[in-house]
């Protein structure tokens, strides 16, 4: 497994298990595989949503 596929489950991990509880704005979800499936789509979001400047100094 590479460097970076520890860094990002691990990350994941870390977000689940550092959810807010009782939180009304974010409410906690306890199931995995839902969590997982939740931050998968928040993370491509996130990489869409990205400035897309900073890879111009490739596009030559």
């Amino acid at each position: 497994m590479n460097l970076w596929k520890f860094r990002h489950i691990g990350g994941a991990i870390w977000l689940y298990l550092n959810q807010p509880l009782f939180n009304a704005n974010s409410p906690t979800i306890w199931e995995v595989n839902r969590f997982w499936y939740l931050y998968k789509i928040q993370l491509l979001e996130n990489c869409l949503h990205k400035d897309s400047t900073s890879q111009s100094h490739y596009t030559q």
